[in-house]
C-alpha cells in the first residue's frame, strides 16, 4: 500500500509539472488531399483548453486545482516537387500561456515542430490519397525545473504518422490516420535533476467530413491514445496514457484564405489531466 501511495504521489507531481499535450500531430479533416506543388503556405492557429480533472490510473485525484491554456500558433510551410509527387515542409512555434487557478500565470515559447510530409499515393479523379509524414519536435520551448508548470519538455521528440482519405459520397469523405512519437531523455526534471523517460505514445484518429454548401464543411473526428508510459530514474511509474477525444469542426473557404472553428474535448482519461473543453480558430491562406 505504500508503494502504490508513493506511485500516486509521483504521477500526480508529474501531471503537474508538465503542461498537457498540445497534439500537434493532429490531422484536420480534409487535409490529406495532396496539395500543389509550388504551393507556399501560413496558418495561424488559436487555441484555449480547460482543465479542470486529474487522474491517477482512472482515479479522479482529490482538490480543485484547475487550469486554462491559450496558445498561439505560428505555421509556415512550402511544397517542394519530389519526382512529381508533392514533398510538404512545415514549422511551427508556438506562443503560449498557463493560468493555474492557485499559481501566477506562466508565459513563454513552447517547442518548435518541424514536419516533412510524402504522398506515394494521389488520385485526384477517384479523391483517394495516402500520405507518410515524420515529425521531430526541438526542445525551444521554456522550461524551468522549478516551475509547477513548463510549456517545454527539455527533451527532443519525433514522431511517424500515415494516413488514408478517401470519399463516402460525391459530398462526403472519410479519413484516418495512425501515428506514434518517440521521447528522447529529460535528463533536469524537477530540482533535483532527476531523469524522465517515456515509452512510445500512438494514436489513432478517424474522421467524417460532409460538404454543406460549396466551400462550407463540417466535420466530426475521434482520437484514442494509448502508450507513454514514464520511468523516473529508471523507476517505471506504471502510469500508461489512455485517451479518448473528440472534436467537431466546421470550415469555410474565401478568396482570402480558409476560416476553421473547432470544438472539442476529452471524454475519457486514465492518467493525467482532463482537458474539459478546448476551443480552437484556424486561419490558413495559400500563396
Amino acid at each position: 500500500m505504500l508503494i502504490r501511495h508513493r506511485y500516486a504521489c509521483i504521477i500526480s507531481l508529474l501531471t503537474s509539472l508538465l503542461v498537457a499535450p498540445t497534439w500537434a500531430l493532429d490531422i484536420q479533416p480534409g487535409d490529406l488531399r495532396a496539395p500543389k506543388i509550388g504551393m507556399n503556405f501560413m496558418q495561424l492557429i488559436a487555441q484555449q483548453s480547460e482543465f479542470k480533472e486529474r487522474y491517477v490510473n482512472g482515479k479522479l485525484q482529490p482538490g480543485d486545482s484547475q487550469f486554462e491554456t491559450s496558445q498561439l500558433f505560428v505555421r509556415v510551410g512550402h511544397v517542394f516537387d519530389a519526382a512529381e509527387k508533392p514533398l510538404l515542409f512545415f514549422v511551427q512555434t508556438p506562443v503560449a500561456t498557463v493560468q493555474p487557478s492557485d499559481q501566477d500565470s506562466v508565459n513563454g515559447i513552447g517547442d518548435t515542430a518541424f514536419l516533412l510530409a510524402f504522398w506515394p499515393y494521389a488520385n485526384s479523379e477517384t479523391q483517394t490519397y495516402f500520405s507518410v509524414g515524420a515529425y521531430l519536435f526541438a526542445p525551444t520551448g521554456n522550461y524551468h525545473d522549478d516551475r509547477s508548470f513548463n510549456l517545454g519538455e527539455n527533451r527532443y521528440r519525433g514522431a511517424l504518422q500515415m494516413g488514408v482519405q478517401a470519399p463516402l459520397t460525391h459530398r462526403s469523405r472519410w479519413m484516418l490516420a495512425l501515428d506514434t512519437m518517440w521521447y528522447g531523455e529529460n535528463a533536469e526534471f524537477g530540482q533535483r535533476h532527476n531523469l524522465l523517460e517515456k515509452a512510445p505514445l500512438t494514436t489513432a484518429q478517424v474522421s467524417v467530413q460532409y460538404d454543406v454548401l460549396p466551400g462550407y464543411t463540417l466535420a466530426a473526428s475521434y482520437f484514442y491514445t494509448v502508450g507513454g508510459e514514464t520511468s523516473l530514474n529508471a523507476v517505471r511509474l506504471h502510469d500508461s496514457t489512455e485517451l479518448y477525444r473528440y472534436q467537431l469542426t466546421g470550415t469555410a473557404r474565401f478568396s482570402f484564405g480558409r476560416i476553421s472553428l473547432q470544438y472539442g474535448g476529452d471524454l475519457e482519461t486514465k492518467n493525467g489531466w482532463r482537458e474539459n473543453n478546448r476551443l480552437i480558430l484556424r486561419y490558413a491562406t495559400y500563396f
